[in-house]
């Protein structure tokens, strides 16, 4: 079954590309790549109107269900920009490396299970086979008060 055709299964749409505020002057690619392999740099939980989660950190104004969401909305993000960028999702041959930071209170340990909303998604649609390393990392603030930011390094089997 195809990418796009889980995705529906699952109710889910990819959501309209990701745009920071207007006063902020951003210098980066949303993907680069080179040869086989693709690097995808960080993307938030945005839902094409806006922040499609609370923001702020987990632990504190966003519960861990919530940043749980955020991580599978930010699969969505992700997922987005590989499509605009390089074409049909099938041709992701394994996601090599997912790297997520979780903008947590002090204290908070639960990020890998933060992480899972992103992961789970790629596995949901992909299966265990093409999923890769994964890192969580628990950070103090993230840009624009994202509750999560991915980024992920994936090879592409054109």
């Amino acid at each position: 079954m195809r990418v796009r055709d889980r995705l529906e299964r699952l109710g889910l749409e990819i959501p309209p590309p990701q745009v920071a505020p207007e006063n902020v002057r951003l210098i980066y690619r949303r993907l680069v790549r080179w040869g086989g392999i693709a690097y995808i740099a960080g993307h938030g939980p945005t839902d094409g109107s806006g922040w499609g989660s609370p923001l702020g950190q987990v632990g504190s104004a966003v519960s861990v269900e919530e940043a749980v969401a955020a991580a599978r909305l930010t699969a969505l993000n992700v997922l987005g920009t590989i499509e605009r960028e390089l074409g049909d999702l099938d041709d992701i041959g394994c996601w090599l490396k997912i790297t997520g930071y979780v903008n947590a209170v002090s204290g908070f340990t639960d990020h890998a299970h933060v992480m899972n909303g992103f992961t789970d998604l790629v596995v949901d649609l992909y299966g265990k086979e093409r999923l890769g390393a994964r890192s969580s990392v628990g950070v103090a603030s993230l840009p624009f008060g994202m509750p999560v930011e991915v980024d992920a390094v994936v090879a592409w089997s054109e």
